[in-house]
C-alpha cells in the first residue's frame, strides 16, 4: 500500500469520531444530570454531560435523554415553552452543539452530531415586506433525525427538515425540508 492510501485511511478515521461515549459518566456527570433534572430533564442510564452545557427550558418544555447519551462540553439546549426535544440512546452531541426548539426535535439513536453542529426548528416568517422581520414572529417546524444518522461538523439542519435513518451528512452542509435516503452500500466483491 502506497503512503498516500495510508494517509486518506489515516484521515477517514480521524474524521468519524466513535459513536460510544468517550468516557463513562462519572460522579460530576451524575451532579451535573441532577442539576438538570430539577430543571424539568428526563434521562436515561449512563448518561454523560461535559462542561458548561446549557439547559435552557421554558414553562411546559421537556428534554428527554436515553440511556448512554453523551453531550460534549459547551452544548446547549433552547427549548420554548411547550416544545419537545428527544434524543435517543447512545447518540452523541459534539462540542458546543446547539438545540434549539420552538415546536419538537427528535433525534434518534446512535446518531453522531459532530463538534459545532446547529439544529433549530423555527425560521423567521417574512411575509409582509412593510412589516420589520422582528415583528412578524416564528414559523415552527418539527425536525426528526433518524437513528444512526452522523452529522458532520458545523452543519446546520434547519426546519421542517426530516433526515432518513443511516443519512451522513457532510461538514458545514445546510439542510432544509427532506433529505435524500442514503446510497444502498455496494455489494461485497464489487
Amino acid at each position: 500500500m502506497c503512503a498516500a492510501h495510508r494517509r486518506s485511511d489515516a484521515a477517514a478515521t480521524a474524521v468519524a469520531p466513535p459513536s460510544a461515549p468517550p468516557r463513562a459518566a462519572g460522579r460530576r456527570d451524575r451532579r451535573r444530570l441532577a442539576r438538570a433534572r430539577r430543571r424539568g430533564v428526563e434521562a436515561g442510564q449512563d448518561v454523560v454531560i461535559g462542561r458548561d452545557v446549557v439547559f435552557d427550558l421554558g414553562g411546559g418544555a421537556r428534554v428527554a435523554l436515553g440511556d448512554g447519551v453523551a453531550l460534549d462540553d459547551g452544548c446547549r439546549l433552547h427549548v420554548a415553552a411547550g416544545g419537545v426535544v428527544t434524543i435517543g440512546a447512545g447518540t452523541r452531541l459534539g462540542a458546543r452543539c446547539a438545540v434549539t426548539a420552538q415546536r419538537a426535535v427528535t433525534i434518534g439513536a446512535r446518531c453522531l452530531l459532530a463538534d459545532e453542529v446547529v439544529v433549530i426548528d423555527a425560521e423567521p416568517r417574512t411575509a409582509d415586506v412593510e412589516r420589520p422581520v422582528r415583528e412578524q414572529g416564528l414559523a415552527a417546524r418539527p425536525i426528526v433525525i433518524g437513528d444512526g444518522v452522523r452529522v458532520g461538523p458545523s452543519a446546520a439542519i434547519l426546519a421542517g427538515t426530516t433526515i432518513p435513518g443511516g443519512a451522513v451528512i457532510g461538514a458545514r452542509a445546510v439542510v432544509r425540508r427532506e433529505a435524500l435516503p442514503p446510497l444502498p452500500s455496494p455489494p461485497r466483491g464489487a
